[in-house]
């Protein structure tokens, strides 16, 4: 599972994605959240499949609001992030930023780290810190301006629960299918849920039905 983005067997990296997103959780979630980090902390066993139940909960839970913040903050807030990033962050770091955005012309963070110079311009201290920075900015945003987020926010809502019917569609049809396609189809939905509830990707619906529909098709050809 090196490659997927939340080693879900790992609980270093289970704590460190519920540390991360824990500020976003409502408040039963949270709770929960709390106590096994709290155990974490505390040196206790734990179980890594327990702590992976409570960490899905809360992907769950906050990935609205994760949709909302990154459609925000892609598209008409690219600026409003840049500058909250920009003013957060060292004064080094700011007087870099600057430059960089007026001789490249970027016009928001992801077009920062996805610019062809970004590895070169910064050092990996000052692109940590930025990285850093934007993960604070926005949490303290989507607490004091949800409103302006909640039209997304319900958009990302109607986007998870499509996510979730697909994915349980696609454990139907692999209960019935051969043990080779069952596997790669089991393969796929653990890969399709670490894209989508922990990295926060939104995967075009197209893409989902179009596998849905194949192993659908799978399944209802006849077993030599």
């Amino acid at each position: 599972m090196e490659d997927f983005y939340l080693n879900l067997n790992s609980r270093t990296r289970i704590a460190d994605f519920l540390s991360e997103w824990l500020g976003y959780g409502s408040k039963d979630i949270k709770a929960k959240a709390d106590t096994l980090l709290t155990a974490y902390d505390d040196g206790k066993e734990l179980v890594a499949a327990d702590m992976a139940d409570v960490v899905r909960d809360l992907a769950i839970d906050i990935w609205p609001i994760r949709f909302a913040l990154n459609r925000f903050f892609t598209e008409e807030g690219g600026m409003v992030e840049w500058d909250l990033v920009e003013k957060a962050v060292t004064r080094s770091t700011a007087h870099l930023m600057e430059r960089f955005r007026k001789t490249s012309g970027v016009n928001s963070l992801d077009d920062l780290f996805n610019h062809d110079d970004f590895d070169m311009s910064f050092k990996d201290a000052e692109r940590s810190e930025i990285e850093q920075v934007r993960i604070h900015i926005r949490e303290d945003y989507w607490k004091n301006h949800s409103q302006n987020l909640e039209k997304l926010e319900q958009e990302g809502r109607l986007i998870l629960e499509q996510f979730v019917e697909e994915m349980e569609k696609m454990r139907k049809i692999a209960e019935g299918l051969p043990t080779m396609l069952q596997d790669e189809l089991y393969s796929k939905i653990s890969r399709f849920e670490d894209r989508t509830l922990y990295y926060g990707e939104h995967i075009p619906m197209e893409l989902l039905n179009e596998e849905l529909a194949y192993y659908t098709e799978q399944k209802e050809l006849p077993i030599d």
